[in-house]
């Protein structure tokens, strides 16, 4: 579930949207990767919701799913295909952090 605030979006993990791989994604690897590459928790979820956002657009729950379940088994392909679609929100992060915009 997301919620709009203003400019920003906030997912929020409920207990029904437990097993949606898209939420999972978010809170068990986008967040906490971002955050240990060294972002606050503003600056990853930023990024994130952007990385999620463009993934629903893209793929179905189920072909998520699929590719998830291979990202967590540690297919490079995989990473590699995830990593593609945060790299544009994450600039967009970097760009704000460095330049103020």
């Amino acid at each position: 579930m997301c919620y709009f605030l203003g400019l920003s979006t906030i997912f929020v993990s409920l207990d029904v949207n437990a097993a949606d791989p898209f939420t999972k994604f978010y809170n068990q690897a986008c967040v906490p990767e971002a955050k240990k590459a060294g972002l606050n928790d503003k600056e990853a979820r930023k990024g994130c919701n952007c990385t999620v956002r463009s993934l629903r657009k893209k793929y179905s729950s189920q072909a998520f799913s699929a590719l998830y379940n291979k990202y967590r088994a540690k297919d490079s392909k995989a990473r590699q295909t995830l990593t593609r679609f945060g790299e544009t929100c994450f600039e967009a992060v970097f760009d704000n952090i460095l330049f103020g915009r």
